[in-house]
């Protein structure tokens, strides 16, 4: 998300024009970037960046700038691996286990469109997908997309996971607020077991439409602690 500052003499990080005047910067990224690319420029589908003239693009079409390229996982063997790592640690710090395991995908973005096309659930039309899970007879899958960043992945990854545990522990869940709440307490949790306590605060002041769920499930928290969320939320209906 850009947001506006004061006045500064370095240079525009996406076209190299000299800044004068008012100029915008990224969230906890050092670049800054004038208005007119702001304006114009074609955006990183990571971060929301202007596109400079260095840039790489994925097979699907998106566009990424260079510094989330360089954290972006692309390999399917490394996906994998932070994916089991991810699942891994919210079942030992919530305590949210599964009886059955649940299956993983890493896709481009028409695929995860289209498996989103399939479902009957999703996410508000104005986000973008970043991962999906789905229950399909009995083979249950957390579709992940491809060229994430490793911290944004494995956010999602703890969102969604939380999805495939909703279905196996609290099926009759209908509360798609709760739902979506208790998915984002999730993915917050496991946040700040990381360590990354800044983004794990950024999502409670991001224009998101999912933040006021995750108020009401931190609400819950605060009346019910962590393991009575827990219970709250297999009992829900």
């Amino acid at each position: 998300m850009a947001g506006m500052y004061g006045n500064s003499d370095d240079r525009c990080a996406a076209c190299g024009e000299m800044l004068s005047g008012a100029y915008y910067a990224l969230i906890d990224r050092p670049e800054r970037y004038c208005a007119r690319c702001i304006a114009t420029r074609p955006r990183c589908a990571a971060c929301g960046a202007p596109i400079g003239d260095q840039y790489w693009q994925l097979h699907d079409g998106r566009l990424h700038c260079p510094a989330c390229h360089q954290v972006a996982i692309y390999d399917p063997d490394v996906a994998r691996a932070v994916f089991d790592e991810t699942v891994a640690a919210v079942a030992a710090h919530l305590g949210m286990t599964l009886n059955v395991g649940v299956a993983f995908r890493l896709v481009d973005a028409p695929t995860l469109a289209a498996l989103r096309a399939e479902g009957r659930s999703a996410s508000p039309e104005d986000e973008r997908t970043l991962g999906l899970y789905q229950r399909r007879g009995h083979v249950r899958v957390i579709y992940m997309l491809y060229g994430l960043p490793r911290l944004a992945f494995r956010t999602t990854v703890a969102h969604e996971y939380a999805h495939a545990w909703q279905a196996e522990r609290c099926p009759l869940l209908r509360d798609e607020e709760l739902r979506e709440g208790h998915a984002e307490w999730v993915a917050y949790h496991h946040l700040l077991a990381l360590g990354c306590t800044r983004a794990a605060e950024r999502m409670l002041i991001a224009h998101h439409p999912y933040r006021p769920a995750l108020e009401r499930v931190l609400a819950l928290e605060r009346q019910l602690g962590v393991k009575g969320v827990i219970t709250y939320m297999t009992r829900a209906e």
